[in-house]
């Protein structure tokens, strides 16, 4: 899923809303396989680069 996350980003695009539209647009799907939303997105990027104490 990183990848892809990474590719949409380098193209330009990089708040949650677009990231959550360019995967359903890809027919990119969850791992509940449903829709992309914003907190989706926002907790996979939590998970990639946890903060560290």
């Amino acid at each position: 899923m990183l990848p892809i996350i990474d590719s949409i980003q380098r193209s330009g695009i990089t708040s949650l809303r677009g990231l959550a539209i360019a995967l359903n647009n890809r027919g990119v799907r969850t791992a509940r396989n449903g829709q992309w939303q914003v907190s989706n997105v926002r907790n996979v990027l939590a998970r990639q680069s946890p903060t560290l104490l």
